[in-house]
């Protein structure tokens, strides 16, 4: 009886009604919206740093990522990138040669991150030859890809000659060498596409003196890269002293915490959203206590009890939710699913060292988006609590004079 009397109390006043369910119908489908975004350019942040440079884990010699040192090279690569690619867990390994440089073309030059690359392996670890603008992938000594943005500083175009100046890391001596430009990229690491030279390894060793040493191992794995866990099982048999494995968790710190932040801010803005939501409720309740004062004074001189009154009060709440946070969950799921179906684009955006020169394609979280809503509706209860209370301590004979 009391779920019917709150069905039928709920739409006495068919215009407040709708128009608090409107507003909790909305902040339900906002939230699932947020869901789904944020979700999508997460991921799409996730594969950047996966896909363009870091892959799921790297091998460096120790100490190497906090000095940068071009001497520091991992002892016994050969057998350990043999151990790597024996793992099941992997699937590529890709060997690097890092350094420093110039390029120049006439009277322009610029510094340059050097990265030596095993072309046929490099191309499973990253996605650079699907990010080629122009030209083909490097297959040689002798050619270099470099980004758009470094091409156009420098005014070079495909098939242009640059001139690499590299110092040998034993000596210090300048070792100079042509190179072709045969690709331009877009990687979308800004790193990548604005200071990058990228060239066969063995020249690049040959140039930095570092005979048939690499300063970094990339490895591609066969586990989804947004987990953890499974990346440190993966690289554990890969540990061994004078070496470093890491994950990319370790390595791009900053992207790694912005899951973290990416749960708690959307914590927050659905508290801010049900906070401002939350006033229309508590002004429609609290209306149609003042409007039934009288009602609820004959309920309670005919017998029903506080509590009956209150539970009543919290069921129309209850049901009030409901009927706003039903047509929210539709049209939020409908709202994500074309987000993920065309993407929003957010012309070139640069963030935590990313271009987000494509489209960001969201995400359809179903059940987070019920969740959501059912997270509003018993929030919508418990704000009924107040009005429920007032509505308890009624005095019957004073409430049925009002």
């Amino acid at each position: 009886m009391i779920w019917k009397m709150a069905w039928r109390n709920v739409w006495r006043n068919k215009r407040r009604t709708l128009i608090t369910a409107t507003s909790l119908a909305i902040g339900v489908a906002v939230m699932s919206m947020f869901y789904g975004l944020a979700g999508g350019m997460l991921d799409r942040m996730v594969r950047n740093v996966t896909d363009t440079r870091l892959g799921e884990a790297q091998i460096h010699a120790s100490e190497y990522r906090n000095t940068q040192d071009e001497t520091l090279l991992i002892p016994d690569s050969d057998e350990l990138l043999a151990d790597a690619r024996a793992l099941p867990a992997v699937k590529v390994a890709a060997p690097r040669a890092l350094g420093m440089g110039i390029v120049a073309i006439g009277d322009r030059s610029r510094g340059v991150a050097l990265i030596g690359i095993d072309p046929e392996h490099e191309r499973g670890a990253t996605n650079w030859d699907e990010r080629i603008v122009e030209g083909e992938y490097i297959d040689g000594p002798g050619q270099v890809m470099i980004g758009k943005y470094m091409a156009e500083k420098l005014e070079v175009e495909l098939g242009s000659k640059l001139i690499l100046t590299v110092a040998d890391v034993q000596t210090g001596e300048a070792m100079t060498e042509l190179l072709r430009v045969k690709a331009i990229v877009a990687t979308g690491d800004v790193a990548v596409d604005r200071q990058s030279a990228i060239i066969e390894i063995g020249m690049a060793q040959e140039m930095m003196g570092t005979t048939a040493g690499v300063h970094e191992i990339a490895l591609r794995l066969n586990v989804p890269p947004e987990e953890r866990a499974p990346i440190d099982d993966a690289i554990a048999p890969l540990k061994r002293d004078g070496v470093e494995v890491a994950s990319w968790h370790e390595i791009n710190v900053m992207v790694s915490q912005l899951q973290e932040i990416m749960a708690a801010y959307t914590a927050i803005m659905t508290f801010v959203l049900f906070m401002i939501i939350s006033f229309g409720v508590v002004n429609t309740i609290s209306m149609s206590l003042l409007e039934r004062t009288r009602e609820f004074g004959v309920m309670r001189a005919l017998g029903t009890s506080g509590r009956e009154l209150s539970g009543l009060i919290v069921a129309e709440a209850i049901l009030l939710g409901l009927v706003g946070a039903f047509p929210g969950v539709v049209v939020g799921l409908l709202l994500s699913q074309l987000i993920a179906t065309y993407g929003i684009d957010f012309g070139g955006t640069t963030a935590y060292g990313m271009e987000f020169a494509d489209k960001i394609y969201g995400e359809v979280h179903v059940l987070s988006t019920i969740q959501g809503a059912l997270i509003f509706t018993v929030l919508t209860a418990l704000v009924s609590l107040i009005t429920a209370l007032r509505a308890a301590r009624l005095d019957p004979v004073e409430a049925m004079r009002g």
